[in-house]
């Protein structure tokens, strides 16, 4: 990864280590390695690197933030995943979150964010591989059908999507400063607040129903002794979930959800004694319905049609 990051950083490809036969990606398209995409229009990197590995399947990702352009450069958050065989590499697999304004939240200002992601758990309360994968998968599961009850959720739970707070238990300390909240719109009722529940009981509440189901979801790094599972996935977006009801209340789903669409993700899970504690995602979306991952298909897939 070390070796990949700098090539970028170089707009040169040609130290890289590749096999006769690799696949590159951005955002879910194939791209020609070092002429196309961010090879073209990276800048520099930002303060932020988060990297988790899987040396039994040659597995290894990293999240880091970095700026595009040079004349007028913007922020993004990239998340690379390389799958090494004999070591030369095979895959790589990255995800651009453009012109992500929240990439300057990173790296998190509370270091027990970083710590308890980088810790090794006690071999006691250890999930096993196949454990870990199913508690993660889930996760998914759980959001589809909106029921928290599928994941084994703490109770501390935080949730970091590119780069925003958007989940957080009771009495835990955002790791980020928290954006601004929902405000009272005249002749409505106040928009509640899902802060402050954790990551599970947020479902329950409906406010996440538009999403309608995920496809082609992998679980290609998975570290026993740090009870880590990084995913790619599709979460699905079929646009006919209008709205929620809280406190019988009626409140409109945001206008991005409300058509046919798809979010590209990726997401680090965290397990602290058996339980979903840490979650992390960088995605790029909303993007046309169906169009994938770039990763589709294959035995290990996972997904959930909608309807089902």
């Amino acid at each position: 990864m070390d070796g990949y990051l700098h090539a970028l950083a170089a707009h040169n490809p040609s130290a890289l280590p590749l096999a006769t036969h690799y696949r590159y990606t951005e955002n879910g398209a194939v791209l020609d390695l070092g002429k196309e995409g961010l090879w073209v229009t990276f800048n520099s990197y930002g303060p932020y690197r988060h990297d988790v590995f899987d040396p039994s399947t040659g597995g290894v990702a990293t999240y880091v933030n970095l700026l595009e352009n040079h004349e007028i450069p913007f922020p993004d958050l990239l998340m690379v995943r390389l799958k090494i065989v004999n070591r030369k590499i095979t895959e790589i697999e990255t995800v651009v979150d453009r012109h992500a304004q929240s990439a300057k939240n990173l790296p998190p200002q509370d270091p027990s964010w970083m710590e308890i992601m980088n810790r090794q758990e006690p071999a006691a309360t250890r999930l096993s591989r196949e454990q870990l994968r199913n508690g993660a998968l889930g996760y998914l599961r759980s959001v589809a059908f909106r029921n928290s009850r599928l994941a084994p959720y703490a109770e501390s739970c935080i949730r970091l999507e590119d780069g925003n707070v958007t989940a957080i238990g009771p009495h835990d300390t955002p790791p980020v400063p928290i954006g601004p909240q929902p405000t009272e719109t005249p002749g409505q009722a106040p928009r509640p607040n899902m802060l402050g529940i954790g990551c599970g009981k947020q479902l329950d509440y409906g406010e996440y129903s538009f999403i309608t189901g995920f496809e082609d979801a992998h679980f290609p790094i998975i570290d026993v002794k740090r009870q880590i599972v990084f995913a790619t996935f599709d979460f699905m977006r079929r646009g006919d979930i209008e709205s929620w009801t809280y406190k019988g209340h009626r409140f409109a789903m945001p206008e991005g959800t409300r058509e046919p669409n798809e979010i590209l993700n990726t997401e680090i899970f965290k397990f602290v004694d058996g339980k979903i504690s840490r979650v992390e995602a960088v995605f790029e979306g909303p993007q046309a319905y169906k169009r994938g991952t770039g990763w589709p298909g294959g035995t290990k897939a996972e997904s959930r049609p909608i309807g089902q």
